[in-house]
């Protein structure tokens, strides 16, 4: 596997019943499988063609803990944990958002709008982990417990993860750097507010971790 999908191996927490949501290939609940990190795995997709991928690819001696489900999000599906990776952050909020029951934990790799997932979920949850991970692009993920009340977020903390503000990875300095840099490419060519906008968070960002070489 990639290195994104191992790291999201990783972050699943030992659970009974983990949900695959928008499984594809099926590659992240078979490695939860293989390393026990969950007793039994639901691989969900509304595509009936991923499904059947996710199912061939599964051993014949995990199948027996894994059940494949075609069906748009989670709906009526209760699970201790969830995992919904290589899609956009609007429609992981959509799924969460009709969802008739939340799980405990939430493993997320959102490809666009992280700041709007940081913000949904921290009504209802407490987000323990959120990291960038560069493996040929930069991929936010993040872990987060249910929690009454949730949790309040800075700006910042909205924008680029707790975590990383907190103890700053290379990944993430290499994250601010080339941000820094195509942000003021752009703003070579044009006087948009919204990069200037931008800039100004991620030069927050630079200060907040100490600076940058």
């Amino acid at each position: 596997m990639s290195k994104r999908l191992d790291k999201l191996t990783a972050l699943i927490p030992e659970c009974e019943l983990l949900a695959d949501v928008g499984c594809d290939h099926g590659y992240v609940g078979i490695a939860a499988l293989r390393y026990k990190r969950a007793q039994k795995v639901l691989f969900v997709d509304v595509s009936a063609q991923s499904l059947a991928k996710a199912r061939a690819n599964c051993p014949e001696e995990l199948r027996e803990r894994a059940d494949f489900i075609c069906r748009d999000g989670l709906g009526d599906i209760s699970a201790d944990c969830v995992v919904i990776a290589g899609m956009g952050g609007l429609e992981i909020i959509s799924i969460l958002r009709d969802a008739k029951y939340l799980p405990r934990t939430l493993v997320l790799q959102p490809n666009r709008n992280a700041p709007e997932v940081r913000e949904y979920i921290s009504a209802f949850y407490r987000i323990c982990y959120d990291r960038i991970v560069a493996d040929g692009k930069f991929y936010n993920m993040i872990v987060a417990e249910r929690a009454d009340g949730g949790m309040e977020l800075t700006e910042l903390q909205r924008q680029f993860g707790s975590s990383d503000l907190l103890e700053p990875t290379d990944d993430f300095v290499l994250y601010l750097k080339c941000e820094k840099a195509k942000l003021i490419k752009i703003l070579d060519g044009c006087n948009d507010a919204k990069v200037q906008c931008r800039l100004a968070l991620v030069e927050q960002a630079i200060a907040a971790v100490g600076g940058i070489k």
